[in-house]
């Protein structure tokens, strides 16, 4: 499906969309709006991730900024 025809059809839908509908749309997108205005790359978040995730396993020390 192309993306002019995507954007065709969620027009449609969104139009003739009730408000639980919408609600749901613009909270889906507000959410993608917020995850995608980092400065970060992708390669960056998926780094930070992974070391968040290798902390709260305890694979990984973190130090305070004054240990530093």
């Amino acid at each position: 499906m192309t993306e002019k025809t995507i954007r065709k059809k969620i027009h449609q839908y969104v139009d003739e969309a009730d408000i639980a509908v919408l609600e749901v749309v613009y909270k889906l997108l507000e959410l993608y709006q917020t995850n995608h205005t980092s400065k970060l790359t992708y390669e960056q978040q998926n780094q930070l991730l992974e070391t968040s995730a290798m902390y709260k396993l305890g694979k990984l020390k973190g130090y305070s900024l004054k240990e530093a």
